[in-house]
């Protein structure tokens, strides 16, 4: 794992500028000032907090406004840190004592930065942020020895996107197992469709992918041995979920290793391919791009009937810098003790993903609902960037090249991913 707070992963997930009866936001990575109409700047204690997730700029307004409407005396300043820049911004931030007011803390590495030891980035929130109606996984994400140290936004959910229209053209069915997969792929292939849109360009659709497979094969319980060093990634009935990502490769759309992450969900949001692979966040970025998209959203097919699976996981978890004045880290205390909320957390759902309060699992949105089904009708995936595995991620990114050209067999890409998981005795 990296020294860095941060870890290696590169982050996909952001917010950005932008609250509602406020100007329009200027360039990207300029700040925008958040404020409730009504009250004086001056009475205002004013926050920062960054982040780099352009497809929830919207909601987040909404969800920002209802606190700061409840709140007239805080102001919320957010800045949008674009792509892989946020990680090392907020790390130079950290080392030099100046990071934002609210930390937008990666999924996960509140567990490393006080695992690791030292003089952590943000403080202990224990009695001033209550968990107890966050789900379990949400809770042990962010307490650790007793001791609470954020909250975060929303659940993430990842899984297989479809094009509704291509499909009923063709008379198809979203496939449930590994052979169908490739089934509907020919029957789309000889069509003179793209079955699959791919941005092999970045390391998210390959390593969603590969994580979606796998976790078709281990399961929760699977994914937890994975940790522990008891299940290996180069076990055969996982490494067919490394070969399939190869023989997949003949449906993918063409230029596929040149295509990145964000040209790649345009590509599917306009109806140039049936199926993509996607997550929660997705799909407000598909109707961003094409409003008029019709999509569904099922799990990844298994190996065989009763193996699909989703891989779930955390949303940025918001922490309070321990580098900020005490009369700012209060204010952005009640931020994150408000994010906790079943309130909060209904605004979550209706708004941006899946909410981390066990209360609040309602969506008017279609997609929500299916996300939700389908991460809780069954194996569901622990999320695949938990500390021990987080070098899995640079694995991917370093590996995938090789697999697509050749280079790599399936069996020794999944050497390589093996040699990324640091088992943890504990897990």
């Amino acid at each position: 794992m990296s020294e860095s707070f941060l870890g290696t992963r590169v982050s996909r997930r952001s917010i950005v500028k932008g609250m509602g009866g406020v100007a329009a936001a200027s360039a990207l990575g300029a700040p925008l000032a958040l404020r409730t109409r009504g009250a004086a700047a001056q009475d205002k204690v004013e926050l920062t907090i960054w982040g780099n997730h352009p497809e929830w700029k919207d909601p987040m307004e909404e969800i920002l406004t209802a606190f700061m409407e409840a709140n007239p005396d805080i102001s919320i300043q957010l800045t949008e840190i674009p792509g892989p820049d946020y990680n090392a911004k907020l790390q130079t931030a950290i080392t030099g004592g100046q990071p934002s007011d609210i930390l937008g803390d990666l999924e996960g590495n509140i567990l490393v930065r006080v695992a690791a030891g030292g003089e952590l980035p943000f403080i202990d929130l224990t009695g001033k942020v209550d968990i107890s109606g966050l789900t379990e996984t949400a809770r042990t994400q962010v307490e650790v020895d007793g001791k609470v140290y954020g909250c975060p936004l929303a659940a993430y959910t990842v899984g297989l996107a479809i094009q509704n229209p291509i499909f009923e053209k063709h008379g198809l069915t979203p496939p449930s197992t590994w052979d169908e997969l490739l089934s509907v792929c020919q029957a789309l292939k000889d069509a003179g469709e793209t079955p699959i849109v791919l941005g092999a360009k970045d390391w998210v659709h390959p390593y969603f992918m590969y994580i979606g497979l796998a976790s078709s094969v281990l399961g929760p319980d699977g994914f937890a041995a994975l940790r522990r060093g008891e299940r290996q990634l180069t076990e055969p009935e996982v490494v067919a979920a490394a070969q399939l990502l190869l023989d997949l490769q003949p449906y993918y759309n063409a230029g596929f290793e040149a295509t990145d992450y964000v040209t790649a969900k345009a590509i599917f949001a306009n109806g140039r391919g049936a199926m993509m692979v996607a997550g929660t966040a997705d799909f407000t970025g598909f109707r961003q791009v094409n409003p008029e998209a019709d999509l569904s959203f099922i799990a990844w097919p298994g190996p065989e009937a009763g193996k699909s699976a989703t891989t779930t996981g955390l949303e940025l978890l918001y922490t309070v810098s321990r580098f900020s004045s005490p009369e700012k880290q209060e204010a952005a205390t009640k931020f994150v003790a408000w994010l906790a909320t079943k309130e909060a957390q209904q605004l979550v759902s209706d708004k941006i993903a899946l909410p981390v309060h066990k209360e609040v699992t309602e969506s008017d949105d279609p997609i929500r609902a299916q996300t939700v089904a389908a991460s809780q009708g069954g194996d569901v995936a622990v999320w695949y960037d938990l500390p021990e595995v987080s070098d899995s991620v640079t694995a991917v990114q370093n590996n995938q090249g090789g697999l697509w050209t050749g280079r790599l067999t399936a069996e020794q890409f999944a050497q390589e991913m093996q040699a990324a998981v640091k088992p943890n005795p504990d897990a």
